[in-house]
């Protein structure tokens, strides 16, 4: 339980930066299945309306008006939308690819989409996929915020793709979009 836990809050972070879905009929699912004896379940539902509603409202230094700030050491030496449009006229390739003993990773564009894969030795695959057109709406002017309701509404034409899955020996995470209630 305490992994599916922190596997949850390490993916619902990963679902507002990589997008949602215009406010309407769509909706934000997550599945989480624990692989053990237990076989736990947890399914969220989301409208994406209420998302969209709430995002604005949490005010923390990183989060404000829907807008995530990206303080780094490199701030005004990196100019997001320049590195964004370098990745959306580059040909499709996999840009970086790290093997070792114990895992592989890549991170390419295919086909629109920003793709990162990791396959552990054990079996373990983490899969996400972010259209390029939500990172464009999200990287706005170039600042060194990200703009997380226009990321949100960018993602509306893509409904009922995987956004995030995560396989491994004790737990199934998939994160997807549709316009059922029930994701079903």
């Amino acid at each position: 339980m305490k992994k599916t836990l922190t596997l949850l809050a390490v993916t619902l972070p990963l679902i507002l930066l990589a997008g949602g879905a215009h406010a309407g009929n769509e909706w934000l699912h997550v599945r989480v299945v624990n692989q053990d004896s237990d076989g736990q379940r947890v399914s969220i539902n989301i409208p994406m309306q209420m998302i969209e509603a709430l995002i604005p409202t949490i005010e923390t230094s990183e989060l404000h008006d829907g807008m995530l700030s990206l303080d780094t050491e490199f701030d005004g030496e990196i100019d997001l939308r320049e590195l964004f449009l370098a990745l959306r006229d580059a040909p499709d390739a996999d840009f970086v690819r790290v093997r070792s003993e114990d895992e592989s990773a890549r991170v390419a564009k295919e086909d629109g989409f920003l793709i990162v894969d990791v396959d552990g030795r054990r079996g373990d695959r983490v899969r996400v996929r972010v259209p390029l057109d939500v990172v464009e709406a999200m990287v706005g002017d170039g600042s060194n915020e990200l703009d997380l309701i226009a990321g949100l509404r960018a993602l509306a034409a893509h409904g009922g793709d995987d956004l995030i899955s995560v396989e491994s020996d004790d737990v199934m995470i998939r994160v997807w979009i549709d316009s059922s209630e029930t994701g079903e």
